[in-house]
């Protein structure tokens, strides 16, 4: 990360003044930039943050009703709120063509949600499941369950370059943006349908410890983590282009944090859906990994349906 912020801000001159804030001398000018739907975000006023603070605590008394964790269980969906306000005060400031833009990019929030929420879960049941009811065994070596994390991301530096290829070669024949997030949905639940089908071949034991005959071979969450890897890289940077490109050009930077608020509340579901991994209990497994794959191919279904309303709600290709 330093390395890559210091070839930034060495090679800042190549950027030819791109994203540099306009200079507005005077009142014609004001009034063209404004037409053209590029000024500033207006100044923070009452009403937003009345409605960041209304959002804050909306959140933590839901945080404290359903959250657990004690006063933490509140800290989370607290900020969500309050974010979420500020962002209705400020979208109650726009104009239709802009609102429609934004419209756009909350729609995609929701279906990344649901992404982020079964893909993050790499780090919590998938890797349960990696240490619980996978060999840990390579010609004779074991190897910590931990390196399963390292699959995903191999698979991504491997074939990023073939994806980008693909969506050149395509040229207008290239998927919408929509499309693309359904299509990494699609391939976020068959990933945890082979998860699914692996851990319903893993004996039930009745809470005992499982003998090293009785787990599954690697080749199963390698498997899933590849599928993992392909809908990582039809949707995620699809997302940030999306989101640059359909944002109104006054709230590129806010819309971005709504992208990666995405990925943090998947992340929270993430955690919370790993809590319930429990491999003693016949048929827990199953149930769970099933019902990821279930909600993921039925988001992935009802985005393909709206992907028609999507495009006309975007004034612009993307």
């Amino acid at each position: 990360m330093v390395m890559g912020l210091i070839q930034y801000v060495l090679g800042r001159g190549r950027l030819r003044g791109a994203g540099e804030k306009k200079i507005k001398t005077d009142v014609a000018d004001m009034a063209a930039v404004t037409s053209a739907g590029d000024e500033a975000v207006e100044s923070f006023d009452i009403i937003t943050g009345t409605l960041a603070v209304i959002g804050g605590a909306i959140g933590v008394w839901a945080g404290f009703r359903w959250g657990g964790a004690g006063w933490i269980g509140g800290l989370f969906p607290g900020v969500v709120g309050a974010f979420f306000g500020y962002i209705l005060g400020i979208v109650r400031q726009l104009n239709r063509a802009e609102a429609l833009r934004v419209g756009v990019i909350f729609i995609l929030f929701l279906f990344a949600i649901i992404f982020w929420m079964s893909f993050e879960q790499a780090a919590t049941s998938l890797t349960l499941f990696a240490d619980r009811l996978t060999h840990l065994y390579f010609l004779g070596y074991h190897f910590p369950s931990s390196w399963y994390q390292s699959v995903e991301p191999v698979f991504v530096v491997l074939l990023a370059p073939v994806f980008a290829g693909i969506w050149v070669k395509l040229g207008r024949r290239n998927p919408s943006s929509p499309a693309k997030f359904a299509l990494g949905l699609v391939l976020a639940a068959l990933a945890f349908g082979i998860v699914a089908f692996a851990s319903s071949l893993v004996p039930a034991t009745g809470g005992a410890e499982l003998s090293e005959m009785q787990k599954v071979g690697p080749l199963w969450l390698v498997a899933v983590y590849f599928f993992q890897a392909l809908g990582e890289l039809s949707l995620s940077p699809v997302g940030l282009s999306t989101v640059t490109k359909v944002s109104p050009g006054r709230m590129v930077g806010l819309m971005m944090g709504v992208w990666f608020l995405a990925l943090s509340i998947g992340n929270f579901l993430a955690g919370i859906m790993g809590g319930n991994f429990d491999e003693k209990k016949e048929g827990a497994l199953l149930h769970m990994f099933g019902t990821v794959a279930l909600i993921t191919i039925v988001a992935a279904l009802l985005l393909f349906a709206l992907s028609p309303l999507i495009k006309k709600m975007t004034p612009q290709s993307a």
